[in-house]
């Protein structure tokens, strides 16, 4: 299970489930992400000095460390919000066949 890998998950919050599903099909189609999966979550967090909840969608995508900086200018360039979620978690392991098909799904723009 353990091997050296780029693969990343990338986490991007929405709010709405359409503008989730229009990421993913953008993203997987330019191919900075393998696949996404979309989920509705509950988020409460500070805003502006205030405590506020609120009903997102999350996109988990796997992608690479080399793709990360396009898909970020791809979110800044479509989502709505002033700062949205845009993280990246390492995967530390993980099926190779799966890691690899991930590697060479997406593509890094030159």
């Amino acid at each position: 299970m353990m091997q050296s890998h780029n693969a990343v998950e990338a986490q991007i919050t929405f709010p709405s489930e359409d503008l989730a599903l229009a990421a993913a099909d953008r993203l997987v189609g330019a191919g900075l992400i393998a696949c996404g999966q979309i989920a509705r979550i509950a988020s409460v967090y500070t805003w502006q000095g205030r405590t506020e909840r609120a009903e997102e969608w999350l996109l988990t995508a796997k992608t690479t460390r080399a793709c990360l900086t396009a898909l970020e200018a791809d979110i800044r360039a479509h989502h709505p919000d002033e700062v949205p979620q845009i993280t990246a978690l390492a995967i530390v392991g993980g099926s190779a066949d799966y890691l690899d098909w991930v590697e060479t799904t997406c593509k890094a723009p030159d």
